[in-house]
């Protein structure tokens, strides 16, 4: 198991550094308190203002993009790159210059008369699928009809191949449901702002798309596992038994259609969607079978205390 996530690591690593030029990556955090940069200040890479307090004098180079999640950024400098502003205060002095787009989506952003943005004033932070054509009609019904026949499928095939896995992540999302959901409320407050974040920067998209591809996994053996347990329980009021394979078919394909029901189904969804995130962390992938700590209520020796 070390080995495996020694490896993951360095996989990880090698595709950070893939996407940064000459394979090196440099950049600023600032976290906390405060900070001024002089004249001859010349900042490689991108800087990131978390929290504290970051000026910038006339004269001073940020050879990168700024973001600003937190904190105040004050500056009469030079931005090479883009300025964008998820929150907290900017002020753009009166030799400010910004060579890139000045991108805002929240927080407190002043300019004065004099300072220069180069390219274009953006209000908000559209995501590129946002303006992806959506497929409408027959066209969106194929496309979930195909979805879910994959997904049915797949959890068909893996209840022949290895079927404790349904069953831990099943487990843990009917009988211990209070912990999943909490920790499913959790995983998807932070793991998609976590996503949004870090799309902002080119360097960091191959992470992007590796915890992208993460949530949907998650979601998709959640889906898939408690689709074997709606199988399960159908197949044992059927006249004819079914196998286990085809009862996961059915129930996951049955799940789909409830999920895809208007009103409801959206609703249906969100709710299920935590509490298998949060079931599937618990079980590790359904590679272990829940079970929660033992609490042991303890009492002290009092056979030695003496009354004073």
């Amino acid at each position: 198991m070390n080995k495996l996530i020694r490896s993951i690591w360095i996989f990880l690593l090698a595709l950070l550094l893939a996407g940064c030029d000459d394979g090196v990556y440099s950049g600023t955090l600032i976290f906390e308190g405060s900070h001024a940069f002089g004249p001859a200040t010349s900042l490689p890479g991108d800087v990131l203002l978390r929290a504290g307090t970051a000026e910038f004098s006339a004269g001073s180079q940020m050879n990168g993009s700024v973001y600003v999640v937190g904190g105040e950024l004050l500056t009469n400098g030079r931005i090479a790159g883009d300025l964008i502003v998820l929150d907290g205060t900017v002020t753009l002095g009166p030799s400010a210059v910004v060579e890139g787009d000045l991108r805002r989506s929240g927080g407190t952003t002043q300019l004065a008369e004099t300072a220069v943005v180069q390219g274009e004033t953006i209000t908000g932070l559209a995501l590129p699928l946002e303006d992806a054509a959506q497929p409408t009609g027959w066209e969106a019904t194929a496309r979930w009809l195909v979805g879910a026949l994959l997904l049915a499928a797949l959890g068909g095939l893996l209840t022949r191949w290895q079927s404790q896995p349904l069953h831990n992540v099943a487990d843990a999302a009917t009988v211990h449901w209070l912990p999943a959901a909490a920790l499913g409320v959790l995983g998807l407050l932070v793991l998609p702002t976590l996503l949004v974040m870090m799309a902002f920067t080119i360097v960091l998209l191959p992470l992007v798309i590796i915890l992208g591809l993460f949530i949907f996994l998650v979601w998709g053996l959640g889906i898939v596992s408690l689709g074997a347990q709606l199988g399960r329980w159908l197949a044992e009021h059927l006249p004819r038994p079914l196998s286990p394979g085809w009862a996961t078919f059915g129930g996951t394909l049955l799940l789909m259609a409830l999920y895809a029901l208007p009103g409801i189904g959206g609703l249906l969804l969100a709710g299920t969607a935590v509490l298998l995130f949060g079931a599937v962390l618990l079980s590790r992938f359904g590679t272990q079978t829940f079970k929660p700590p033992a609490t042991t209520i303890r009492t002290g020796d009092l056979s030695a205390y003496e009354r004073p």
